[in-house]
C-alpha cells in the first residue's frame, strides 16, 4: 500500500460514513413506499440467491419505531466502521512501512486503540477491558482532544458522537498526511 493509496482508502471511509448517515435523509417515504412493493434478490457467483421481499420493507421499514431502530443500528455500524478501518488503515500501512512506532507515539494512538475496541468488540459500546499493555506500564488513562478514557470506566458504556468519530479520522488523516512517508 502506498501512502497515496491510505489516503484514497481514509477518504473513502469518510465518505461512505458521511453518505450512509444522510441516506435515510435522502430516501423520502414516498421513496421507501415505492421500494416496499419490490423484491430484493441478492446473488453471488455461486450458491442460493437471497430474497428480501415487500412484507420486510412494509413491516419494518415504513414503521416509525422500527425505522428508527433500523436506522440507530445502521449508524452504530457505519460508526464501528469509521473507527475501526481509520485505526487499521492506519495501523497496516505503518508495518508495511516500519513506521508503526510513529504511529504508536502520538499522544491519541492509546485512545484510538480503545475507542476501536469499545465500538468493535463483544459488548458493542462498552469498555470491556483495559489493554495489558497499558496495566503493566501504569498508563490508566489515555486522552484525545477533550476526551479522556479511564480505567474506571470498565465495564460501562463510552459514548462516542458521529462528530466525534469523523473528528477522530480527520485527525487520523492529517497524521498521515503531515507526519508519515
Amino acid at each position: 500500500m502506498t501512502k497515496h493509496e491510505l489516503l484514497s482508502a481514509l477518504t473513502n471511509t469518510w465518505q461512505s460514513f458521511v453518505f450512509g448517515l444522510l441516506l435515510p435523509e435522502l430516501l423520502t417515504k414516498d421513496a421507501w413506499s415505492r421500494l416496499s412493493g419490490k423484491t430484493i434478490i441478492f446473488e453471488g457467483p455461486e450458491g442460493p440467491k437471497i430474497y428480501v421481499g415487500p412484507k420486510w420493507y412494509a413491516e419494518a421499514i415504513m414503521n416509525v419505531n422500527s425505522r428508527a431502530n433500523i436506522i440507530g443500528e445502521f449508524e452504530k455500524a457505519l460508526k464501528r466502521a469509521v473507527v475501526r478501518e481509520g485505526h487499521e488503515f492506519i495501523i497496516f500501512y505503518c508495518e508495511q512501512t516500519h513506521q508503526f512506532e510513529k504511529y504508536k507515539g502520538v499522544s491519541w494512538f492509546q485512545f484510538a486503540r480503545i475507542m476501536r475496541n469499545v465500538v468493535s468488540h463483544k459488548q458493542n459500546g462498552v469498555l470491556d477491558k483495559w489493554p495489558d499493555d497499558l496495566v503493566k506500564k501504569g498508563i490508566s488513562s489515555v486522552s484525545w482532544r477533550t476526551r479522556t478514557l479511564d480505567i474506571s470506566m470498565v465495564g460501562q458504556e463510552i459514548s462516542f458522537t458521529h462528530v466525534e468519530a469523523l473528528q477522530l479520522l480527520a485527525d487520523q488523516m492529517d497524521f498521515v498526511k503531515t507526519d508519515l512517508v
